[in-house]
């Protein structure tokens, strides 16, 4: 059964359970038919591995067992709050306010429940968390990381009936609940800070007082997540908002080393401190305030000698938006590489570990300051001033090795600018002069991500840097590791880019890319995929690499059989004959059955060959 608007209606199958879960943003996986328990899955990915939002893979598991239960995992969006004794949690908080409660709320037994909320900074830092009772149920659980709860929907293995959910607006878990879960599991508080040192003291101070001359309303004292401090501040685009619970999802920031920052979670989120501190301006245009130490922190002009101008008058409403001048002189996207890499774009290559991304990436590089034809196929329409290079995670030599091997050795110092594990490390920010016309290239980014890439906070703020790059003049190209345990299943943009979801958002595209035969990295093509096509669209196509590191495309773009080799191919027709007669055979068995029809092929080739011969993506198994 399902809910919505709390009515009740019969529900078929487990696709029919699961899609509109996705569709609110929460990743699903399948449980055993009026169980609890989660299905094994086949190959390296686990349930929290493989819970997913993407509507083609649900479907797939519903073929596969349509009377599954649906199972929810917290992620860096929501988490879980779960009691087996509901009266007794709330008389536990009796105190708080009544509203901590205004969540989402889904149930299947009477005083038994759990409550959905937004993960917040300090939900991350709680932790999961189980409040035990000698002799007696749960207090609670609460889940924020690689635990699940059962899905609306499901059926309850002991009462045969649905649970259900009564769907409310999910707030971000308030501060005061959580301390309370913490002080009942017997941890800190969430909230509690890190001790201030001195420097930090008084930049904290400074921003205080700027809170207080521009009239700021603070919710909430400093916090630390590392080298950043948070101070929860009333929004002034509150307006605007989703929601009107503050928490602590509008904070002002201070980076030790890097200065001040402000960040929403909101509507408002892609604005930063400059138009924090300009809005405050507008609002006061008769306050002046500096975060020079020894300059007055608030300026009040006389008759005689003013200390700001006459206020300007407000900006008609319409100013904010596009003029029909701008959208009529707007230019269609245009290429560096045609139909592979857009002009001013922020483009993502994502692949599992050590599967050819800093070889692809070096290939592109050759096209860009050679003019030649990527993979021999993509024409260069436009070549970059120069082409900057990042690459901590390699050391000099394996680096030059590859430079000398592709034919850009002698490019390097004149139009392609490199780094490795061996310089000094450089700061994103740091960039300044190279950046005008230029294709920075960043391999790969969780080395120049500061903080937690599963964490929307820190890569909203990690999108900010990459977005000031590109206002600056660059065109960027992000190298990143894909979800692990994903090696086998279909290349999609949930699939694709690990961590946080607010970097797979914010990217202009993303190429996902993988070994066609990761049994024989060397022989083996690449099959690259444009999981997130905007603007221009391209075709899936292969590429093959040789001993000089240059890679080429093998056939046209377009549909692709993934098993293209001839010893692939008559494997692959023999394993379809044996699958015709024995859908259901083992991983196990088949290699022995393939062996002895004459094809010698290890368990990870079958498990792959397998899914995609059934069309099943990651498979199910009940064991």
């Amino acid at each position: 059964m399902s809910m919505r608007c709390g009515k009740v209606r019969p529900v078929s199958n487990f696709q029919d359970m699961a899609l509109p879960l996705a569709e609110r943003g929460f990743r699903v996986f399948p449980l055993i038919p009026k169980d609890k328990r989660p299905f094994a899955m086949v190959g390296d990915a686990d349930h929290f591995d493989a819970a997913t939002t993407d509507a083609q893979q649900l479907e797939s598991w519903s073929k596969q067992e349509p009377r599954a239960n649906v199972g929810i995992a917290p992620d860096e969006i929501f988490c879980f709050l779960e009691t087996d004794d509901e009266s007794a949690l709330k008389d536990a908080c009796k105190d708080l306010p009544r509203e901590v409660w205004d969540t989402t709320r889904v149930s299947a037994r009477d005083n038994r429940c759990y409550y959905i909320f937004r993960q917040t900074m300090r939900t991350k830092r709680a932790g999961n968390m189980t409040a035990t009772r000698q002799g007696r149920d749960n207090l609670f659980e609460f889940k924020q990381h690689r635990a699940y709860v059962t899905g609306p929907g499901s059926i309850h293995p002991k009462t045969n009936t649905p649970y259900t959910a009564k769907w409310r607006t999910i707030p971000a878990m308030p501060d005061v609940l959580l301390n309370r879960l913490c002080e009942l599991y017997g941890a800190p508080k969430a909230t509690s800070s890190g001790v201030m040192s001195e420097d930090v003291k008084r930049e904290t101070a400074k921003l205080d007082d700027f809170l207080t001359c521009y009239e700021v309303a603070t919710t909430g004292e400093w916090f630390n997540k590392g080298s950043s401090w948070y101070r929860p501040v009333e929004c002034p685009w509150l307006s605007e908002h989703e929601n009107t619970n503050q928490g602590t999802s509008t904070c002002v920031v201070y980076t030790e080393g890097s200065g001040y920052g402000f960040d929403c979670k909101h509507r408002c989120a892609g604005k930063g401190w400059k138009d924090f501190r300009a809005e405050l301006k507008r609002r006061h245009p008769e306050k002046q305030f500096s975060f020079v130490d020894d300059a007055p922190e608030v300026v009040l002009g006389t008759v005689e000698n003013p200390s700001h101008p006459e206020p300007k008058p407000v900006r008609d409403w319409r100013e904010r938006y596009l003029t029909f001048e701008r959208v009529r002189d707007a230019k269609p996207v245009e290429f560096l590489i045609e139909g592979f890499l857009a002009l001013d774009s922020i483009t993502a290559l994502a692949a599992p570990v050590g599967q050819r991304k800093s070889l692809i990436a070096m290939n592109v590089a050759h096209a860009l300051c050679t003019g030649e034809p990527l993979f021999d196929y993509f024409k260069v329409a436009k070549r970059p001033n120069h082409v900057v290079y990042l690459c901590p995670e390699m050391g000099l030599s394996s680096f030059s090795t590859r430079l000398k091997r592709i034919g850009l050795d002698s490019y390097v110092g004149q139009s392609l600018f490199c780094q490795t594990m061996d310089e000094d490390s450089i700061k994103l920010t740091d960039l300044d002069g190279e950046l005008p016309g230029a294709v920075v290239i960043i391999d790969t980014l969780t080395r120049f991500v500061e903080g937690d890439q599963n964490s929307s906070e820190d890569m909203s703020r990690f999108a900010r840097v990459i977005f000031t790059l590109k206002r600056r003049g660059a065109t960027v190209l992000l190298l990143h590791h894909s979800i692990k345990g994903t090696a086998n299943a279909p290349l999609t943009l949930d699939s694709a880019m690990r961590g946080s979801t607010e970097l797979a958002a914010f990217v202009t595209s993303c190429w996902a890319t993988r070994l066609q035969n990761p049994d024989e990295p060397y022989q083996s093509p690449s099959l690259l995929v444009n999981v997130k096509q905007r603007d221009f669209e391209s075709k899936p196509f292969e590429a093959a690499c040789d001993e000089t590191c240059r890679m080429r495309i093998v056939g046209e773009p377009g549909p692709l059989v993934e098993l293209k080799t001839k010893a692939d191919t008559d494997a692959n027709a023999a394993l379809s004959a044996i699958l015709k007669d024995h859908p259901k055979m083992g991983i196990r068995k088949l290699v022995v059955a393939l062996k002895d029809a004459g094809h010698g092929k290890g368990q990870k080739w079958v498990t792959r060959a397998r899914a995609a011969i059934l069309g099943t993506g990651v498979t199910l198994t009940s064991s």
